[in-house]
C-alpha cells in the first residue's frame, strides 16, 4: 500500500503537525529555499514540529535557472545548517526564467552534482510531465535519480526518462487535519517498512516528542521577536504552558549538573540549540553547535573546569543569566529570563 505524506511550504501558514500525524501522514517535504538568496519563513518550524510528531521530513530547494548553481546549493545548505534528513533531499525543477532547454538543463545538472556532492547521495527530482518534456533535453543519467512527480490525474503521467515515481504528488487542493489552507497531497510507491528502508532507518520508525514546553511563572508580554523593541501583542498569565520551537536573546547559562553550567547564548551569539526529548520522562535537553567552557556558575567570572565540543547533548537541570526569549508560534515570542527575572521555568 502506497503511504501517504504532504509537502508544505509557507502557503500553509501554521500547522497542528500532532494532528497531521494523528491523520495517518508518514512524511513531509519541507520547502527550505529558492533560488539563492530566498528563505521559507516557516521552514524552521515546519522542520521541528513534523519531526516532533513523529513524521520522516526532507527539504526542498526550487531551482532558479537563471541563477548560478553554486550560490543557490551554499544557500540551500547554510539553510539546513545542521539537520539530517530523513529522505533524499529534493531539487524543484519546474521554472524556465524565459531560458533554452540547454541552459535549463545545464543549470538543474550543476545543483543536483552539487547536492550529491555535499550531501553524500543522489537528491530526488521533483517536476512535471508538461515541464520537464518541454523544458529539459532528454539525457540518460536522469534515470539516475529517483522521481518526484506532480500529476493530478487517475495514473500519473511521467516525464521522459523515467518508468516508474517514488513519490506522487496526486493533489494540490488536499485537505488534511491540522492545515487550515489547501495542501499538496503525496504519496510514497511502497509499504511504511519501504518507507523506512527508503529513510535507512533500520526498519525504527521515528518516535513522537513531547516536544519542550516551559510554564509561565509570572505575568509576561508576549512580542514579535525576541526583545523589548518588538510590538507587544498580548500577554501570558501565570500558569500558561507553551510549546518552545526555539530559545533567542542575550546571555543565558545551562545548568547540567551540581556546580556545572555551559553558555546556552551570549550577546547573539548561540552555543547550544534545544533538543526535543525522545520520551514523556526525559528532560530538556540541548545540543552543543560550538566549542564552549564548562564553569562553575553562571557567568564567565566562575571557574572554567572542562570544554564541551560540538554535538555534545546536555540534560538541562536549569537556565540562568540575562535575557532568554521563547518562540512559542511564528511571530510570537516572550521573555524567558529578562535581566535576572525568571518568567517561566521548563517542563
Amino acid at each position: 500500500m502506497n503511504q501517504l505524506g504532504i509537502d508544505v511550504s509557507c502557503y500553509q501558514r501554521e500547522i497542528n503537525w500532532e494532528l497531521v500525524a494523528a491523520a495517518g501522514q508518514r512524511f513531509a517535504m519541507i520547502r527550505a529555499t529558492r533560488g539563492d538568496d530566498y528563505v521559507d519563513p516557516y521552514f524552521d518550524i515546519n522542520w521541528n514540529c513534523a519531526q516532533n510528531a513523529g513524521l520522516l521530513v526532507s527539504a526542498y530547494h526550487a531551482v532558479f535557472p537563471n541563477r548560478p548553481a553554486d550560490s543557490q546549493i551554499n544557500h540551500f545548505f547554510s539553510v539546513l545548517g545542521n539537520r539530517r534528513a530523513h529522505l533524499p533531499l529534493i531539487l524543484d525543477v519546474e521554472r524556465n526564467d524565459d531560458l533554452s532547454p540547454a541552459d535549463i538543463t545545464a543549470c538543474a545538472q550543476a545543483c543536483l552534482q552539487r547536492v550529491e556532492q555535499q550531501a553524500g547521495c543522489r537528491p530526488i527530482i521533483y517536476t512535471a510531465r508538461w515541464f520537464w518534456n518541454n523544458h529539459v533535453l532528454p539525457l540518460p543519467e536522469w534515470a539516475n535519480y529517483d522521481l518526484w512527480v506532480a500529476s493530478y490525474t487517475d495514473a500519473p503521467l511521467l516525464p521522459a526518462g523515467w518508468s516508474s515515481w517514488k513519490f506522487w504528488q496526486h493533489s494540490e487542493t488536499g485537505s488534511v487535519p491540522g492545515i487550515c489552507a489547501a495542501v499538496d497531497l503525496d504519496w510514497f510507491a511502497g509499504s511504511y517498512e519501504e518507507l523506512l528502508a527508503y529513510a535507512d532507518l533500520a526498519l525504527q520508525p521515528p518516535q513522537p516528542s513531547l516536544g519542550q514546553w516551559a510554564r509561565v511563572i509570572a505575568p509576561v508580554n508576549v512580542r514579535t521577536g525576541p526583545g523589548t523593541e518588538y510590538d507587544d501583542i498580548g500577554d501570558l498569565d501565570t500558569g500558561a504552558v507553551v510549546r518552545i520551537l526555539d530559545i533567542d536573546g542575550q546571555d543565558a547559562w545551562v545548568v547540567f549538573g551540581p556546580d556545572k553550567y555551559a553558555l546556552f547564548a551570549t550577546t547573539g551569539k548561540r552555543y547550544m540549540i534545544p533538543q526535543s526529548v525522545p520520551h514523556p520522562t526525559a528532560g530538556l535537553q540541548a545540543r552543543v553547535t560550538a566549542p564552549v567552557n564548562i564553569r562553575t556558575g553562571p557567568g564567565t567570572g566562575y571557574d572554567d573546569i572542562g570544554d564541551f565540543d560540538p554535538g555534545a547533548v546536555l540534560d538541562i537541570l536549569a537556565l540562568d543569566g540575562k535575557d532568554v526569549w521563547v518562540q512559542f508560534e511564528p511571530g510570537k515570542w516572550a521573555v524567558c529570563i529578562f535581566q535576572g527575572k525568571r518568567y517561566m521555568e521548563f517542563v
